[in-house]
């Protein structure tokens, strides 16, 4: 399924991921995620308390991110949403991006674009908008890159509003399946600066390395709400640890 969404008048500056780096980036080991575990983060997550899963056009459950190129919130969240969604399906042409540069807060943070990218999966459906580029352009910010559809906006105005932010429209948005909403990244930019595209891929072996506890700790929290809405499949992905632990926590509303 593509990841665009609709156009704008911005251009995306993003050059093809290297092997190597989506390697690193889309198949870190089950021992990896075992002994992270949490990351010691805070579960990102709010429940929404809806009965009915959000299922998109395929019939499959839906995963609806909202972001932009320029955002260092969104350069963050975007690793732990790769990691977490390639163990359930496959990405192509993810391409690598930067959030904006100075006077912006965390500058030239090392990430990836959904932009042009694209997500299959037989265990859900994967939607994302990145709404501007990381281009200045003249007084109005950034360029505009991708629009919401008419469902999509519906799903961002009820959730990305309060309670769930202060900040209506606040980016990154993640609503999975309209059970779990996530406003924001689960671990603080600053974790990736200095870093290399390469760097932080080649370390997702060592589950000691700072940026592998952020990444992989954030995405535990979102492989287990995916996991909710999938039924628990692929089973060897949610019934591995910390999976279930998690689940448990999240039940409890920790």
């Amino acid at each position: 399924m593509l990841s665009g969404r609709g156009s704008g008048n911005g251009t995306s500056a993003a050059q093809p991921a290297p092997a190597s780096v989506v390697q690193g980036v889309t198949q870190v080991s089950p021992e990896v995620f075992s002994t992270v575990g949490t990351g010691g983060l805070s579960n990102p997550l709010q429940p929404t308390h809806e009965s009915a899963i959000l299922k998109g056009p395929s019939g499959k459950p839906l995963f609806l991110y909202v972001g932009a190129e320029f955002c260092p919130y969104c350069a963050a969240e975007r690793w732990s949403m790769i990691v977490a969604l390639s163990r359930f399906g496959t990405f192509s042409n993810l391409h690598l991006s930067t959030s904006a540069g100075a006077p912006e807060a965390y500058p030239n943070t090392p990430t990836f674009t959904f932009y042009g990218s694209s997500y299959t999966s037989q265990y859900l459906e994967f939607q994302s908008v990145e709404l501007y580029t990381n281009q200045p352009s003249g007084l109005s910010g950034y360029g505009s890159l991708q629009t919401p559809t008419k469902a999509q906006q519906q799903l961002i105005d009820k959730y990305d509003a309060p309670p769930y932010t202060q900040q209506a429209g606040a980016i990154p948005f993640l609503d999975v399946g309209n059970q779990y909403i996530e406003i924001s990244s689960g671990f603080p930019p600053s974790v990736l600066a200095g870093q290399s595209w390469e760097q932080i891929a080649s370390a997702m072996s060592n589950p000691q390395a700072p940026t592998t506890k952020a990444i992989v700790g954030n995405a535990s929290y979102l492989t287990a709400a995916l996991c909710q809405i999938t039924n628990n499949q692929p089973a060897s992905v949610c019934a591995a640890a910390p999976i279930p632990a998690i689940q448990q926590s999240m039940a409890k509303g920790k």
